[in-house]
């Protein structure tokens, strides 16, 4: 099982969507920003948090792929469907 270094951050999550990615141990955490330096910084400088190593896609680790919500509170959207206009 391969893992990569994952972050989270709530500001591009509401803007961009999040990932749900699995964690070696089982559990699960959003995800907006990936990559295999545990060191690596954002280019945009958000309010991003280390959440960890998650399990890489190819993997089978993607539980659920990028996705929009609409609002804090509100019901999400797949990137697909924004591509394609669709609202919540």
């Amino acid at each position: 099982m391969t893992t990569i270094h994952a972050w989270f951050s709530s500001e591009w999550a509401l803007r961009h969507g999040s990932s749900i990615f699995r964690k070696p141990g089982g559990s699960t955490v959003n995800v907006t920003r990936m990559n295999l330096d545990p060191l690596s910084k954002s280019a945009e400088g958000q309010d991003e948090k280390y959440v960890g190593a998650v399990v890489c896609s190819e993997d089978g680790g993607c539980v659920q792929p990028n996705r929009l919500v609409d609002g804090i509170s509100g019901r999400g959207i797949s990137g697909q469907d924004r591509m394609q206009g669709v609202s919540p």
